[in-house]
């Protein structure tokens, strides 16, 4: 595949998502990635899915804006959307909660599966959200849960941004999955684990 220019996925404020993810001195998240399926991606990408990058930047230390970013190179699958359509983020607080069997008491258990019977169709509705989300759980819609090691040091890593496939956004992601990156406890130096599910 041809080397393409990369496609701005979400740029977010720190005032506009608060959290104890943002590193010091950053105010901006950046989330790219290559619009191509990528069959066999090197580690920490997750395979048939587009090659991402986070970029987070000082908002004060950005002088040049790029006027006319270069078209990437589409080779898309008709069955995958990676390009985003262009649009405004409304940031909504969100409260979710971690996938029920991974609860610790089984009274909790019961009392969160009774709530996603009552609010939805029993599907992971509780942590399976349509659009972007910083932080909270990730869904296991597809398998049981598990951890996500981190790739550096073995250590768990916990949920950071989640890019779920939503018709505002034009952004399909798998069969109508989610798009997750995951954040060593230790630090941004570990990098990142991406992951489709």
């Amino acid at each position: 595949m041809p080397a393409t220019a990369m496609v701005a996925v979400v740029q977010l404020y720190r005032r506009d998502a608060r959290g104890d993810w943002w590193p010091e001195g950053k105010d901006v998240f950046q989330l790219l990635w290559c619009p191509n399926v990528h069959w066999g991606p090197p580690a920490p990408h997750a395979d048939v899915s587009p090659v991402a990058e986070i970029r987070w930047r000082s908002s004060a230390e950005v002088t040049r804006i790029l006027g006319s970013p270069p078209l990437p190179v589409r080779q898309e699958d008709p069955d995958y959307g990676y390009s985003p359509v262009r649009c405004t983020l409304t940031p909504v607080p969100l409260v979710d909660f971690p996938y029920p069997q991974t609860l610790p008491d089984e009274e909790l258990i019961e009392s969160v599966q009774e709530y996603v019977e009552a609010t939805g169709d029993g599907d992971d509705v509780i942590t399976r959200v349509a659009g972007l989300k910083f932080g909270g759980w990730p869904t296991w819609h597809l398998n049981e849960p598990d951890d996500v090691a981190c790739l550096t040091c073995e250590a768990p890593c916990r949920l950071l941004f989640t890019v779920a496939s939503d018709h505002t956004t034009g952004i399909t992601v798998g069969p109508w999955g989610d798009f997750r990156v995951f954040a060593c406890p230790a630090g941004d130096g570990h990098g990142y684990v991406f992951d489709q599910h």
